[in-house]
C-alpha cells in the first residue's frame, strides 16, 4: 500500500508542476475542453444530449 501512495503523491506532484507551468490563458482552455468533454459524457450516460433540462 506504501508503493502505490508514493506513486500517486509523484504523480500528483509531477502534475501540479505541469499545471504550474502552464499560462492562465491555456488553463482556461484546458478547463473548458475539460468541462465539455464531462458533459458529452454525461450525456452518453444518461442517452441524450446535455440540455440542462432535468426531470
Amino acid at each position: 500500500m506504501d508503493y502505490i501512495s508514493t506513486l500517486a503523491l509523484a504523480a500528483y506532484d509531477k502534475a501540479c508542476r505541469w499545471w504550474s507551468r502552464q499560462s492562465e490563458r491555456k488553463q482556461s482552455i484546458i478547463c473548458a475542453a475539460v468541462l465539455l468533454l464531462l458533459l458529452a459524457i454525461a450525456g452518453k450516460v444518461e442517452g441524450t444530449t446535455p440540455s440542462g433540462m432535468y426531470y
